[in-house]
């Protein structure tokens, strides 16, 4: 599970036993949590976890940002089925106690993930999810769903088929509206993100999603017309016994009409003169005014 230290001026709530997937209301955990699922015919299948988020509180997303609990679902299928990574959408920042950044959900949130199975899951199929998750608004409070349905019980939600768009695309420089250059390394103790645009977005946002061992502060971002800077210091955790090599993040764009779209990048943190793993082209020529801001 990931996790960041929490601080010491919130308060966190225990809530002991599980939160009914069921109750009219919140509860104590300040969210509530479901299973949804997409079934349809000659389409990949997911089964997903939906939430349902008090408002003004939040969940977290796999990187909790600087403070925080990571939101985490252990699936529960028949022997004769498996399924892929946990999906998450694209998340939001909110700044904690201390300006410190989150990053994560508000309102409702869809986590899912693609089931496989050689043949189609019978209706009497028993699948089912242990939940955890942190809701905080000026305290923080843990909460716990035992989730467990036949398969032909568990609801579908039409919402799946927006809850695709709202996924993080690869990065391979075909359809993003940016071409991405960068340098820095661990070694170097900083990353430089370049992203020229095509045509300028309303606004850009950048979550890192550092592996264990890897720090990642001060993020900054910059932009004047068609090119933004994203600068960041990285570093191994103290005690530390793994070198990493790749830090990925997700570069979120906001267009004119407010729609969020974003990439998931992946940065080697092993060169100087770094070009990811996707072969990123060659940096184009910045303005120096540009590249002296800090």
């Amino acid at each position: 599970m990931r996790y960041r230290t929490f601080l010491t001026a919130v308060v966190v709530v225990l809530i002991a036993g599980t939160v009914s997937a069921v109750e009219q209301d919140y509860g104590q955990s300040n969210a509530r949590a479901q299973l949804v699922a997409r079934k349809h015919g000659g389409e990949p299948v997911f089964l997903g976890v939906s939430f349902d988020i008090k408002p003004g509180w939040h969940i977290y997303w796999k990187n909790p940002g600087g403070a925080g609990l990571a939101t985490e679902i252990r699936w529960r299928l028949p022997e004769d089925a498996d399924h892929g990574d946990l999906l998450w959408p694209l998340p939001v920042a909110f700044t904690q106690s201390g300006d410190i950044p989150g990053y994560g959900y508000e309102g409702s949130v869809v986590l899912a993930t693609e089931l496989r199975s050689a043949t189609a899951l019978p209706g009497t199929a028993v699948v089912g999810a242990s939940v955890s998750w942190l809701a905080c608004k000026d305290v923080c409070v843990l909460g716990s769903a035992e989730l467990e349905s036949s398969w032909a019980e568990v609801a579908i939600d039409p919402g799946f088929s927006v809850w695709a768009e709202s996924l993080p695309r690869t990065f391979d420089g075909s359809d993003a509206p940016f071409i991405l250059t960068a340098k820095g390394s661990l070694t170097a103790g900083h990353i430089d993100l370049w992203l020229q645009w095509r045509t300028a977005p309303q606004s850009i946002e950048f979550f890192p999603d550092p592996p264990e061992g890897l720090e990642v502060k001060d993020v900054t971002i910059q932009s004047r017309g068609g090119l933004t800077r994203v600068d960041a210091t990285v570093r191994s955790m103290a005690g530390s016994t793994v070198t990493p090599d790749t830090l990925d993040s997700v570069v979120v764009v906001t267009d004119e009409n407010h729609h969020r779209r974003g990439w998931e990048l992946a940065v080697d943190l092993t060169t100087e003169a770094q070009r990811g793993r996707t072969r990123l082209p060659a940096r184009p020529n910045h303005p120096r005014s540009f590249e002296t801001l800090s």
